[in-house]
């Protein structure tokens, strides 16, 4: 469980630094918005060139459609979708069990989202399932380590 060489767990309850946002660059805005709004990240603004959606605790994703952007955004890169560690970014559930995850995998599938298996073992004590987005960013979806 501790493949990083890791002794022990800590949490941080209230961490001094925050993730703001993370930008992606997308190709249809409208389709992208609507993909992460069935994760449950719903939208906080959209216009014609960008939409910003709220994750839990203030951070936002941005997301700019290709071409609209400009050349100061860098461009999306997909990770080698299901290799631990490299997906473009992680997203974490409010539940902490293994029953919440399937089910919130399973609300995915009913809205049309492929999502891949769950693994048997967990990781970090975490359990996970993997996604992609419209425009093939791979998504690891956990379950919470927070109190």
């Amino acid at each position: 469980m501790n493949g990083f060489g890791l002794s022990e767990r800590k949490t941080v309850v209230d961490a001094e630094l925050a993730v703001a946002h993370l930008v992606f660059k997308v190709a249809d805005l409208k389709r992208s918005c609507q993909f992460y709004s069935n994760l449950g990240l719903p939208p906080f603004a959209v216009d014609e060139k960008l939409a910003i959606v709220e994750l839990r605790g203030g951070t936002h994703l941005l997301l700019f459609e290709v071409g609209l952007a400009g050349e100061e955004v860098a461009e999306s890169l997909t990770g080698q979708f299901h290799e631990r560690l490299s997906e473009r970014f992680d997203l974490m559930i409010k539940g902490k069990g293994l029953n919440e995850l399937k089910k919130y995998r399973s609300e995915l599938i009913s809205l049309g989202i492929a999502a891949g298996e769950i693994p048997d073992e967990s990781f970090f004590g975490h359990h996970l399932f993997c996604v992609k987005d419209p425009d093939g960013n791979g998504i690891t979806i956990y379950t919470s380590h927070a109190f």
